[in-house]
C-alpha cells in the first residue's frame, strides 16, 4: 500500500488525557442541577406574569422558553458556564478545543430535545463511551472536559461508525495517534 493516502478532510483536532473528560456521575449532577434551574426559571417568570397581569397569557411561555434556549445555549459555552458546570467543574469544547458557537450548541440542545436517542439510551453511552462522551455530544462535535484542563494533543479527525439498534451512527471523532496504528492505516502525510 505504498502510496496510499489517508482521508484528512475532516481536518485535525485535540484530544484530552482519559482523566479530563466528565464521566456519568458528574454529567447527571449537570442535567439535574440545570433542570432545576431552568424549572425555577420558569415558575418565576410564570409568578412574576401572573402577578403583574393577573392573567396567564403566552408571552410568558415565550419569554421562559427564550430563557432557557439563552441558558442551556449561550451560557453554558461562555466562560461564565450553567450552574451545573459550574458546580462539577466542567466546560464544555468543540473538537478543535475552541468554545462552540451559538448554532453548534442550539443544534446540541434540539438534539437533546427531539433525538431518536432518549436521555437514559444518551446516559448510558457516557458509561461505555472511550472518552465518556454522550451521543448528543459526538454527533455535535463536543467534547465535556474538567474546567482547567488542557489538550494532551493533536491528531485527525475521523468519522466513527457504530451499528446499533438498526441504526448506523457515525459521528466525527478526534482519533489519537495510537489508535490510528492500531486501525492498520498506512503512515502517509494528509496533504493540507
Amino acid at each position: 500500500m505504498a502510496g496510499a493516502r489517508r482521508d484528512c478532510s475532516l481536518g485535525e483536532g485535540v484530544y484530552f488525557s482519559p482523566e479530563d473528560y466528565i464521566g456519568f456521575r458528574r454529567r447527571l449532577v449537570i442535567w439535574l442541577v440545570d433542570l432545576i434551574v431552568v424549572c425555577m426559571l420558569g415558575a418565576l417568570i410564570k409568578f412574576v406574569s401572573v402577578d403583574l397581569t393577573d392573567d396567564q397569557d403566552m408571552t410568558s411561555d415565550f419569554v421562559w422558553q427564550f430563557c432557557a434556549w439563552a441558558y442551556l445555549t449561550v451560557l453554558r459555552s461562555s466562560r461564565v458556564r450553567t450552574v451545573g458546570y459550574w458546580v462539577t467543574g466542567a466546560r464544555i469544547v468543540t473538537l478543535q478545543g475552541t468554545r462552540p458557537s451559538v448554532f453548534r450548541m442550539t443544534y446540541r440542545l434540539l438534539l437533546n430535545l427531539y433525538s431518536p436517542f432518549n436521555i437514559l439510551f444518551d446516559m448510558l453511552w457516557i458509561s461505555v463511551d472511550q472518552d465518556h462522551q454522550s451521543l448528543t455530544d459526538r454527533f455535535a462535535g463536543t467534547c465535556v472536559v474538567r474546567k482547567n484542563s488542557q489538550p494532551a494533543g493533536r491528531s485527525e479527525i475521523h468519522l466513527a461508525y457504530y451499528t446499533a439498534l438498526f441504526f448506523i451512527y457515525f459521528y466525527p471523532c478526534v482519533v489519537r495517534p495510537r489508535e490510528v496504528i492500531k486501525m492498520n492505516v498506512p503512515e502517509a502525510v494528509c496533504e493540507t
